[in-house]
């Protein structure tokens, strides 16, 4: 039967592909990403219950704030790391999911620790204090870990031509977890579930160990990765693992720098806002309703700061669901001309049947369709950006609660494109240019990226030849990515040019003798997404400790006074967003 496989189920340098278990494109994809939704709702109930849960332990509000240092430490030690030495793992479960099973333990381990410390502690109120410490630090490396390893097995899994189907997924996926993370702060869980603890974190922290070990089960289960035999840097060899790492910053292709200077100014308006905007909503409702002092009125201003990130969190779903038909086709277009075995006669009968007439008919309508609404990733992300400096600005003047329940709406827009289009088109550069290096690799260059294959018995579907090209009778062998900076369109199933100039020129200029390793090239992208974090963390702490210097002789007692800091660190990120606009628009003139 070797045969009559498809050439797309081979690599390059002559390998089979290992194969994404399930029936159709979308059990596939779900597989893939839905680990993401159970890490996701772990992280959602980290920062949004974890500061009042330490809190009610005893901890001070400063110490809770050097807690937090952990999610920038983390994110900057870890996912570099973790990707660098996952890339070079030769375990027999692949080169990711041994990560990914041995944080997630570890995970469960300290969402066990979190949720009964004082009963582990004995009610000890320091031993307490310090255990809870301890576990949600080793959780938001756990959590790292995971996220690294999660993210680059999707472009481990999946062919350039996928790439944005899988981010696409993953962006989903994360926006389940968010929204069933935040709708949990407003459930009465001990008297809605009582048999699974007596607090609300007991019951949040199980909930949250039930569901990352079923989704994690459920990709690492599915996605079957081939090992590699020869990394080239040995873990054990602890200087050529951070020489080799940071030698790969140098050689990375200048689109990839771009992003990453993206990614830094964006994510300098983002942290404040994921950080601060409960507070900011909570004090405006404080501010036109009464007295800070007023409990009942401080409780009902918290669960109007759990709105507005419900809000949010909602608003970047429907988006992540609603936007990608609008930027890509995810939807095969039928081809008579076709000669993969992977085509719509074999799902759906013989090519003559009328069902598969009629369905291609329908989808080459909607292709037309889509290819005249259609805009690249970068065009939207640039977009994305402009919009969300928006609400930023916005944050300066506006002063009722309804007010900023819209802005955090509107928000969830530029969220949604946020965490999927940078993965998207650093996946497709990766992804291009690794296949590349398998290709010089089986010619007799260099080893590349032979010993570990992404999967492409997608590849080369039907839904990846241009309408025109399908139109002129062209065999697949003809299309290649458009490598030109004309102003035609459609030689991409999205429809657009700037994309796939820039993936090209990428594959144009790399050297076909070095392959880019995605867990390497993703970590290195996570420390630019941290930087910021530190940046704002120091920026904003000088404005608050500025307002307090001044505010000391006219003590305010009507409220409101911290949403006004809070807009000028927002204003300050809606600039950077701005910014992060240009560096968008730079990139799609690449």
């Amino acid at each position: 039967m070797e045969s009559t496989r498809s050439p797309a189920s081979l690599s390059r340098s002559g390998h089979r592909f290992p194969d994404l278990q399930g029936f159709a494109d979308v059990t596939r994809f779900i597989t893939l990403t839905i680990a993401l939704s159970g890490l996701q709702f772990v992280w959602s109930v980290e920062t949004g219950h974890g500061s009042p849960y330490l809190l009610s332990l005893g901890l001070q509000k400063s110490a809770v704030s050097l807690v937090w240092l952990a999610g920038p430490l983390s994110g900057l030690i870890t996912q570099p790391l973790v990707g660098f030495l996952s890339d070079n793992c030769t375990s027999k479960l692949g080169r990711r999911r041994p990560y990914i099973i041995g944080a997630t333990v570890s995970a469960i381990v300290c969402l066990t620790i979190i949720g009964w410390a004082r009963e582990i502690a004995g009610g000890r109120q320091a031993a307490t204090v310090w255990l809870a410490v301890v576990a949600f630090y080793v959780l938001d490396f756990a959590i790292n870990c995971i996220q690294a390893s999660l993210r680059a097995i999707i472009v481990d899994m999946l062919p350039a031509s996928r790439q944005d189907d899988g981010t696409t997924w993953a962006s989903r996926m994360i926006g389940i977890g968010n929204v069933l993370g935040y709708l949990m702060g407003f459930l009465d869980l001990p008297r809605l579930l009582p048999f699974l603890g007596s607090t609300q974190m007991q019951i949040l922290t199980t909930i949250a160990s039930v569901s990352l070990s079923l989704t994690v089960f459920v990709t690492c289960y599915y996605t079957k990765e081939v090992p590699i035999t020869h990394p080239s840097v040995h873990a054990s060899d602890s200087f050529k693992v951070f020489s080799a790492l940071f030698a790969s910053l140098r050689t990375l292709p200048a689109a990839i720098k771009q992003i990453f200077r993206i990614q830094f100014f964006a994510w300098i308006g983002w942290f404040p806002f994921l950080f601060y905007s409960t507070t900011y909503v909570a004090d405006l409702y404080v501010a036109n309703h009464g007295s800070p002092d007023n409990k009942a009125i401080s409780d009902e201003a918290t669960r109007a700061g759990s709105l507005a990130m419900f809000i949010h969190a909602a608003s970047a779903l429907i988006f992540s669901i609603v936007l990608p038909a609008f930027t890509y086709s995810a939807a095969a277009v039928a081809s008579a001309s076709s000669s993969s075995p992977r085509h719509y006669s074999s799902t759906l009968g013989n090519s003559s049947s009328p069902l598969l007439s009629i369905f291609r008919n329908l989808s080459n309508i909607w292709h037309r369709i889509q290819k005249k609404v259609s805009i690249s990733l970068t065009t939207i992300w640039i977009i994305s950006l402009c919009v969300f400096a928006v609400p930023l600005f916005s944050t300066a003047v506006i002063s009722t609660t309804n007010s900023a329940m819209v802005l955090m709406g509107i928000s969830g827009f530029s969220w949604a494109v946020g965490i999927w289009v940078p993965f998207s088109l650093l996946g497709e550069i990766i992804s291009s240019t690794s296949g590349q290096s398998a290709d010089s690799g089986h010619n007799g260059g260099a080893r590349g990226n032979d010993d570990y294959t992404q999967v492409a018995s997608i590849d080369t579907d039907v839904g990846d030849i241009p309408l025109e090209t399908i139109e002129q009778g062209n065999s697949r062998d003809d299309v290649h990515f458009r490598r030109s900076r004309s102003g035609s369109r459609g030689s991409n199933i999205s429809g657009t040019t700037n994309d796939e100039d820039i993936i090209g020129r990428e594959l144009e200029t790399q050297d076909p003798r070095k392959s880019m390793s995605a867990g390497t090239v993703l970590g290195l992208h996570n420390v630019f997404v941290v930087i910021p974090q530190f940046l704002t963390t120091l920026a904003s702490s000088l404005i608050f400790a500025l307002f307090e210097y001044m505010d000391r002789s006219h003590p305010n007692t009507k409220g409101g006074q911290h949403a006004k800091e809070i807009g000028i660190v927002l204003c300050l990120g809606g600039v950077s967003a701005t910014i992060g606009a240009y560096q968008a628009w730079k990139l799609s003139r690449f």
